[in-house]
């Protein structure tokens, strides 16, 4: 069985819907968040669709949070990123099934940081399925991680129901693997961590950055999902297009100071 024909028949199985959802509903009173442990939270951002937010002390960054989303429909239930850890994910899970009667069916990590892949092995053995950026997949295996079950190249659309959810790989930027994830009916937009939220002053961490490519990859999004009502970062609080320009002016921002350290000379003695 290829790839494709897996993607098809796990997501089959699960049978998610957005029916729920629109960008009419988007306005109102923002919903509190609801704490379900003291580093798991989670708040409904539309019927059906609620963003987990999950949290780990990250040496030299203090007490960090990332962000994923949880889409339920009835006993159905699926997730975009995971929480940092396996008991984080076994948190996430049980309460999906005891507070909505659902069962997490499929998780898409949208690239193999541990801040979106960390409670993989969990999800399988919760009996999850999973899928990823084929990449993604080559860089868990170097990483002796856990791997998705299935893979795709590019951009992959689920057909859900009647409703759309499209994985893509628009450019590489914060990793050279970060996908996105759509829902169009909802106009829904996960970014992940090629974006962060407003209150970041920083772009944050670049060590596996493609910095060449990555602002090109912003203006991709903004082409590509301009009808975004909900724009969620991998880090900080949802928002709009708004979360484009901000990460886009961090970014300048950190470029210019790359080079103009890589610019300076150096203050070794000759020969050094």
């Amino acid at each position: 069985m290829n790839h494709h024909t897996i993607v098809v028949v796990l997501i089959s199985i699960s049978c998610l819907s957005f029916e729920a959802c629109g960008p009419s509903q988007r306005g109102g009173e923002e919903q509190k968040q609801i704490e379900l442990s003291s580093d798991v939270v989670v708040q409904e951002l539309l019927p059906g669709v609620w963003l987990h937010t999950t949290y780990r002390n990250v040496e030299g960054y203090g007490k960090v949070g990332a962000n994923g989303l949880v889409i339920i429909n009835e006993e159905i239930a699926g997730l975009i990123d995971l929480p940092w850890t396996n008991k984080q994910t076994e948190i996430l899970f049980n309460w999906v099934e005891e507070e909505h009667s659902a069962v997490v069916q499929m998780v898409v990590p949208t690239h193999s940081h541990i801040d979106c892949a960390g409670g993989l092995a969990e999800a399988h053995r919760k009996g999850a399925g999973s899928i990823a950026f084929q990449k993604t997949i080559e860089l868990m295996a170097q990483a002796q991680a856990p791997l998705a079950m299935s893979g795709f190249i590019d951009k992959m659309e689920l057909e859900v129901g009647d409703i759309n959810v499209e994985l893509s790989y628009i450019g590489g930027g914060h990793t050279i693997d970060n996908i996105v994830a759509w829902i169009p009916d909802c106009n829904v937009l996960f970014a992940g961590c090629l974006l962060k939220g407003l209150d970041f002053k920083s772009i944050g961490n670049t060590t596996d950055a493609d910095l060449d490519s990555y602002p090109g990859t912003l203006a991709t999004m903004r082409q590509k999902f301009g009808k975004a009502m909900i724009v969620v970062p991998g880090h900080g609080k949802s928002g709009g297009l708004e979360l484009i320009s901000h990460t886009e002016n961090m970014l300048k921002k950190h470029i210019e100071h790359r080079d103009s350290v890589a610019r300076a000379p150096s203050t070794l003695p000759q020969g050094q």
